[in-house]
This record gives structure tokens, sequence and C-alpha cells, in this order.
């Protein structure tokens, strides 16, 4: 059976330890390469030599040891004293080394992660693709987390595997020449039969280390996936605590915190689950590390005791053995010393190739229906026998026709539902499911200005720069024609500002950064709910002097909106299905005059 993966929206397979590893390494790889390639394979040049220095650094103090046990032995006061006053100087050597493998390991991790973490988060917010990717069906659970958290869970490991491999490798070439010339053959008699067993410490060691391996592999191949498992439930308790925060206000209000204490509770008592099925299997792993720990150290002490004992092999030998065959386990044993760390890794790797995959995905698969968007010849707004479904199928809103000519305004009303957010979304470019045509003037830039404008923990200025350069005055006049001009002193200021500015002010702040946004088409999302008619249409006045040739399209206004609108548009709810109303006399007649009429498609 194939496993899922536990995404909301479209399941998809969850791939093998050696396709993430494959897939993780082609996202990654950039890294070495571009602009920063220099810089990066400076820092991996220098950690590599440094493991590798390092590494002969703990062979020498490994022959050191043989010197000075052999010189104890020998009661060769001379040899000793010759020997403990190197020692400092080794042991400077190889802090030095420790030093420039920290420093460069840390710093090859910390530019990583800032590559991978640039990549990923460009793309998402690129283009949009945040949103269109909420609304595909095949969004990851929590992106973010995937972005801030598991960027780092699966890079940072990476670079210490590499330096455990290396390490390890040339620990096992080192060493085991060590244990090959000093250990030597065993030779065994029994029945007046010799045995010789050549290199029997160099075999030992080898036995040992594959045994403890397949028990691991063994053992432990459930771990991964109950990683994952645990990751995707901390994820989503992040998520439902966070939402009781952002909702705060109305869940407060309605009093509905019973309901979202015991969905909290539900997402916590599946997390604990998930954590217990991982410990149970940790435990089981924690035999045999423990097991093996308890015996890697003396079991060269019994296996060299047999040719100590015989006169065969000093003091000095017994140790200098018994450290390499400590050394050339850990290296063979770097899989078991590391196997929490490699099935966490596989796990965060594999969040973060979800979301890399979804991201292409979004681009590469457009849906089987979709609406056809470009610009339009006369320089007008044409939604041509629009119908918008939603990525099930169902449709929302059907057979919506119009022409809006420049500086014309349409005023959108009647039983919208979620067709309206659909349409304010499609004509923003960012609903893909449905059929029929949209078509823009050439070149046209579109704003949206919705009901509640979003403000980031930061300055106003930020919250104001639209990517078009606006100079202070101009953005300073934008504030004062909407009613904000005591912010103007407080534009550079880092507040909280979504939790300072009342829904009337920022939904005037909105309006004055579409002023500035110099849009074409705007689109009104119940941009003024918050204000008096008479306000609301002032401040459209305002908008209207601004740009004067743009076109508006006011959902959901009250009555004034649509007195002053030159084109009225009125839906109906039809069989479940938001339609155009048909034509009433008399009810359907703007209240200045229409550059152009509005084209009503056939009502069902």
């Amino acid at each position: 059976m194939t496993a899922r993966s536990e995404t909301p929206g479209a399941m998809m397979a969850v791939p093998g330890d050696r396709q993430v590893a494959l897939r993780f390494a082609r996202l990654t790889a950039g890294f070495w390469g571009g602009p920063g390639g220099g810089r990066s394979w400076f820092w991996t040049l220098a950690l590599a030599t440094g493991i590798i220095l390092s590494v002969f650094a703990n062979v020498t103090i490994n022959r050191w040891n043989g010197w000075f046990f052999d010189a104890l032995e020998k009661k060769d006061s001379e040899s000793a004293m010759i020997a403990m006053a190197v020692f400092p100087v080794l042991v400077l050597v190889a802090a030095g080394l420790g030093v420039v493998v920290l420093v460069s390991r840390e710093t090859v991790q910390v530019h990583w992660r800032q590559w991978v973490t640039a990549r990923l988060a460009d793309a998402w917010v690129g283009q949009r693709r945040f949103f269109r990717l909420s609304l595909s069906g095949y969004e990851p659970a929590n992106p973010e987390y995937r972005i801030a958290d598991d960027v780092r869970w699966a890079t940072e490991p990476v670079v210490d595997f590499a330096i455990g491999l290396l390490s390890a490798a040339i620990t096992i070439i080192t060493f085991i020449e060590i244990l090959w010339k000093i250990g030597g053959g065993l030779t065994l008699q029994s029945g007046g039969a010799v045995f010789v067993i050549p290199a029997y410490l160099v075999l030992a060691a080898i036995v040992y280390a594959i045994l403890v391996s397949l028990l691991v592999t063994v053992v432990g191949r459930r771990l991964p996936s109950l990683i994952a498992a645990r990751n995707e439930g901390e994820a989503r308790l992040r998520f439902s605590l966070m939402r009781i925060r952002d909702h705060g206000e109305t869940i407060a209000l309605a009093r509905t915190e019973a309901g979202e204490r015991r969905a909290v509770a539900q997402t916590y008592d599946s997390l604990v689950g998930r954590w217990l099925a991982m410990i149970r299997q940790r435990g089981r792993l924690t035999w045999i590390t423990n097991g093996s720990g308890a015996l890697v150290p003396v079991v060269p002490l019994l296996l060299a005791a047999p040719k100590y004992l015989s006169g065969e092999m000093s003091l000095g030998g017994v140790v200098q053995v018994a450290a390499a065959f400590v050394a050339v386990q850990n290296a063979f044993n770097w899989v078991l010393d590391n196997f929490m760390r490699i099935a966490e890794w596989l796990a965060a790797a594999r969040r973060v190739n979800e979301l890399a995959d979804a991201l292409e995905r979004v681009d590469d698969e457009p849906p089987e229906e979709h609406l056809t968007v470009s610009p339009s010849r006369d320089g007008l707004l044409h939604l041509d026998d629009v119908t918008l479904i939603d990525r099930d199928g169902r449709t929302l809103a059907a057979d919506i026709s119009c022409s809006l000519p420049p500086g014309a305004m349409l005023h959108v009303s009647g039983e919208l539902g979620l067709g309206k957010a659909a349409l304010v979304q499609a004509v923003a470019g960012l609903w893909p499911w449905g059929r029929g045509a949209i078509r823009l003037p050439p070149d046209a830039f579109v704003t949206a200005v919705p009901q509640k404008l979003h403000l980031s923990e930061g300055s106003l200025r930020a919250v104001l720069d639209t990517g078009r350069a606006a100079p202070e005055e101009q953005i300073e006049g934008a504030l004062r024609r909407y009613g904000l001009s005591g912010l103007t002193p407080l534009l550079d200021e880092y507040r909280d500002w979504d939790k300072e500015l009342a829904t009337g002010d920022r939904q005037r702040l909105a309006l004055a950064r579409a002023e500035l946004e110099k849009p074409d088409v705007v689109l009104l999302d119940e941009a003024t709910s918050a204000l008096d008619t008479d306000a609301a249409l002032e401040l459209l006045a305002e908008l209207r002097a601004a740009r004067p040739d743009a076109i508006i399209v006011a959902f959901g206004q009250g009555a004034g909106f649509a007195e002053a609108a030159s084109h009225r548009l009125l839906l109906k709810r039809a069989g479940g299905v938001v339609r155009m109303a048909p034509r009433h006399p008399g009810l359907d007649q703007p209240a200045l005059p229409a550059i152009l009429p509005a084209q009503i498609g056939p009502a069902e």
C-alpha cells in the first residue's frame, strides 16, 4: 500500500527516502553556483580541510598514547618527559583545528539556510503564489512553518552528515592501518592444529559494525515516518493556536471559546498519540544503542588480552588498538549514532520538497476549465459570459456579461455570497476556475481595495509602499485627502498598526494606498463598509479625481454608490447559482448617464 502525506486537499504519494534525498539535493544544490558560489566553495573547502587535518591530529594523538604508555611500561622517564612536553602542542593544534571546523561548519549552515529560505520565500510570495496555492487544493499544511523551521532542520544536519561521513571515511582508513599493523594476526591451536586469523582486530571491527548496523536498520525502519507524522502534528497544533489568536475578537464576542478548546484538545490528543508511537520506537532502538555503547570499549580489550598476556603486545599497543578499535567502530556505526538525526532530517526534507513541488505545480498545471484573461482591443473592460466554478466543479456564479469604458463605475449588488469573492479574484487575475473571457484594457494595472486592509507589524510607510515610487508630498497629500492627516508624523514609527487603527481608518488608508498605486481598474470589495454613505462618497470622489479614467467596480457598497454609479449589475440566486438578474424598467437605470450601457446576459 502506498503511504500518503498528511496534507489537506489533494493527497500525494509519499516518496521513499532515496527519492526525498535526491529531490532535496536538486532543490538546494544551486547554493554552490551563481553569484554567491565562490563564497560557498571557500567555506566548504575550509571545512573539508579542517576535518581532514583533525582526523590526522587524532591519529597523531593515538600514536602519542602508544609512545607515552610504552615509556611508562619501560620506566623510561626521559621519553615520558618528552612525550609530556609534546602533548600541549598536540592539544593546541587539535583545538585550533576544532575552531576552524566549527566556524566554517556554522558559516556554511547559515548561508545555505539563507539561500534555500530566500528561494522558497521568493517562490511562495512571488506572483502571488501564496494565495493561488491556497486556492489550488494541493497546498501543503503550514507552508510558512516549512520555510521558517523545516528549511533549518533540512539544511543544518546535512552539513553535519557530510562532516561525519568524511571524518568516518578517513578515520576508517587511518585507524584500520593501526589495527592491522599493531594487532597483526591471532594464532589459535586446537588438537594439535594451528589456525592463524590474519588482521583479526580489523575483521572483528568490521563484523561487529555490520551486525549492529543491520540491527539498527531493521528495528528503526519505521522511525522516519513516525517523526514526519509527529512534526505534522506539531505544525497543526501551532496552526490551531494561531487561529485563536488571529480571530480572538470574534471568538470572544461570540463566546465560542468552548468549541475552540475542544478543537485544540483534539489536535493535541492526536499529537500525543504520534509522540507516544515515536517514543515506543525509540525505546526499541535504545536497546541496541545503549548495549553497543557499553560493549565497544570492552571488546577490543578482550580481543587484545591474549596477545598482551603472551607478551606479543605491549601495554602501549593495547591502549593504541583499543582506541583505534573504538574510533573505527564509531566511524562504521556512523549511521547508528545519527539514526535519529537522519530520520528527523528526512522528515524535514520531505516537507520542504512538498512545498517546492506544490509551488511548481501551481504554475505547471492549469485547471481543466479556466477563464481567459486577455487585453481588449477597444480599451474597455469586458466580462463575456463569465461563469465561475470552484475547484470541485461547483458553479458559484454564471453568465455574467458587461462592458465598461474608461471612467465608468459599476455597482455590483444582490446575493453575492461566494461568487462575489470569486469575481473579485477573477478580475484581479487570481481565480483560475471557470469559463468565459475577461478582457482588460491593454497594460491595465488592477488593484483591489479590501474590506479590511492587512497591516503587518512595522511602519505605515511600508504599508503605503506600492512598489511605485511616490514623493513624500504625494504620500502626505493622499493621507490628507482621505482624512488621515494625523498619521503623517507617524509614518516611520514601528507599531502594531493592525491593533491601533480602527476599521474606518484602515479603510481610508486602503483607499489612499490604492490612489498611490495609480491603477487603471479599481475593485472596491466592500471597501467603505465601516463609513457612512456621505463619507464614503466623498472618499470615492477623491479617488475619482485622482484617477478620472480608472474603471471602478464596487461590490456590495451602500445605496449611495448605486446612485452614483454609471452602470449597475444585480445578481440573484436561481436554482442555487448566482446569476445576473433580468433588467427591470426603472430599477436598473443609472442615475448618471451611462457612457456604455451594461450588457445584461440572459436570465434562467
